[in-house]
């Protein structure tokens, strides 16, 4: 029952079966690496095509962001404006406002 088992294969076939394992692993392993390489290269490219155009819309909205700061000081022209607008019209309903008091007179 306990006999040892014994090997009948020669060491040549071992080492060519062993030679044909490596080979199948080694052929397995370039094959996910050529994969996972196409794999790289394709979002790569995705990418620089990406990023060709979000550098295409800055460079359309480059002259519309050199004029930012022009607009911003139109807008703050405009508040002066307004406040002097509302310091009119106050002015004049206040001046208004004195002459009913006064009697609807121009006279002092």
């Amino acid at each position: 029952m306990n006999e040892p088992s014994r090997v009948t294969y020669s060491l040549e076939e071992m080492f060519s079966r062993l030679e044909q394992k490596i080979d199948n692993l080694e052929n397995k392993l370039e094959n996910k690496i050529d994969n996972n390489q196409k794999e790289v290269n394709q979002k790569l490219d995705k990418q620089s095509e990406e990023i060709t155009a979000i550098k295409a819309t800055l460079q359309a909205q480059q002259p519309l962001i050199q004029k930012i700061p022009d607009l911003a000081e139109k807008v703050g022209e405009l508040k002066n404006w307004r406040q002097i607008v509302i310091i009119a019209l106050t002015a004049t309903i206040s001046a208004s406002i004195t002459w009913v008091i006064r009697g609807r007179n121009f006279r002092p």
